[in-house]
C-alpha cells in the first residue's frame, strides 16, 4: 500500500463512491454538519441514487451527487463541487426546487411535502466575506429572524478554509477531505472515518476505479481550462473594443467552445449566464 497513491476524495466521483455506498458513513458524516440534537440526529437513510450509470466520469451530463431520504421523511442532496462555473447560487436554488417539487404527484396535497435540505462541499473560496467554513442558509423574516419555513436548508462546506487543528467530528471529516495520512485517520479514534480511509485504499489499488477516476478529473480540468480561456480571450477583446462588448463576446465564444466539446445546454448556460434563446442561435 505504501507505493499506492491514494486518489483525491474531492474528485465528485470517488466522493459519490465513498458518501454514497455505504450509510454509516453517510450519516455519521451528515450528522456532524447537521449539528442536531440526539433525538433529531438521522438514524437511518435510504439511498435513492446510489447507481452510477453509463460510465458516468465520461459523461458529462452526469451529476455525481448523493441523493437520500431520511428516517424522519426529509431528502438530502449531499453533491461535492470542485469548480466554480458561475452563477453557482442560482444554481443551487435550481436543483433545490427540483428536489421539493418532485416530491409531490399530480392532485397530492402541499402538505406530503418534507423538507428538502442541500448539502454543497466545495473546493473554492465561495463566501469570501466570511472565515468560518461552515454556512448554514435558511428562509427567515428579515427583520424578526423569525423562521418562515424548515423546508428549505442550504450548508456550504469551504474545504480550503479548514483550520490546521481539528476540535470536533466535523473538523476530522473535513480534514479528511483536505486529504490525510492514514496515520492521522487512526488518531482521529473515529471508526466511520477509518472505514471511509479504507474505502479509498481499497478503490485506489484498482486500476479499473484509478482510470474512471483519472478520466473524470480530465474532464474537469478541460472544463475549467475551457471556461479560463474564453473568458481571458474576452478580457483581451474588451481592452480592444470596449469592456461591455468583450465581455458579451468572450461569453459567445465560451458557449461555442463548450458546446463543440459535447456540454450539455444547461451546464453552457450555467457556465456562461447566456440564456437557451441565445445559444440556439450559435
Amino acid at each position: 500500500m505504501e507505493n499506492i497513491e491514494i486518489l483525491d476524495v474531492k474528485n465528485d466521483y470517488i466522493f459519490k463512491r465513498i458518501f454514497g455506498e455505504n450509510e454509516n458513513i453517510f450519516i455519521d458524516f451528515v450528522n456532524s454538519i447537521l449539528n442536531q440534537s440526539d433525538d433529531k440526529k438521522i438514524k437511518s437513510v435510504t439511498f435513492l441514487n446510489n447507481e452510477i450509470n453509463k460510465d458516468s466520469q465520461y459523461d458529462k451530463e452526469s451529476r455525481l451527487d448523493v441523493l437520500a431520504q431520511l428516517n424522519n421523511g426529509s431528502f438530502l442532496n449531499l453533491e461535492m463541487q470542485m469548480l466554480n462555473t458561475g452563477e453557482y447560487e442560482k444554481r443551487c436554488l435550481y436543483y433545490w426546487a427540483k428536489l421539493y417539487e418532485q416530491q409531490l404527484s399530480e392532485g397530492k396535497s402541499y402538505r406530503y411535502l418534507c423538507p428538502s435540505i442541500c448539502i454543497h462541499v466545495l473546493n473554492f473560496n465561495f463566501f469570501k466575506e466570511k472565515e468560518e467554513f461552515i454556512t448554514n442558509i435558511g428562509l427567515l423574516d428579515k427583520k424578526t429572524y423569525r423562521v418562515f419555513s424548515e423546508d428549505l436548508e442550504f450548508v456550504f462546506l469551504e474545504v480550503p478554509k479548514v483550520p490546521k487543528n481539528y476540535y470536533n467530528n466535523l473538523d476530522k471529516w473535513m480534514h479528511f477531505l483536505r486529504g490525510i495520512s492514514k496515520k492521522e485517520v487512526i488518531k482521529m479514534n473515529n471508526p466511520n472515518i477509518q472505514k471511509a480511509f479504507e474505502a479509498l485504499e481499497y478503490i485506489s489499488q484498482s486500476p479499473i476505479e484509478r482510470g474512471k477516476y483519472e478520466a473524470r478529473q480530465k474532464y474537469l480540468h478541460d472544463f475549467n481550462t475551457a471556461i479560463e480561456t474564453k473568458l481571458l480571450e474576452g478580457i483581451e477583446i474588451g481592452k480592444s473594443e470596449g469592456v461591455e462588448i468583450g465581455i458579451t463576446k468572450g461569453k459567445l465564444e465560451t458557449a461555442k467552445k463548450l458546446k463543440s466539446m459535447g456540454l450539455p445546454i444547461n451546464t453552457v448556460i450555467e457556465a456562461t449566464g447566456l440564456t437557451a434563446d441565445e445559444l440556439e442561435k450559435i
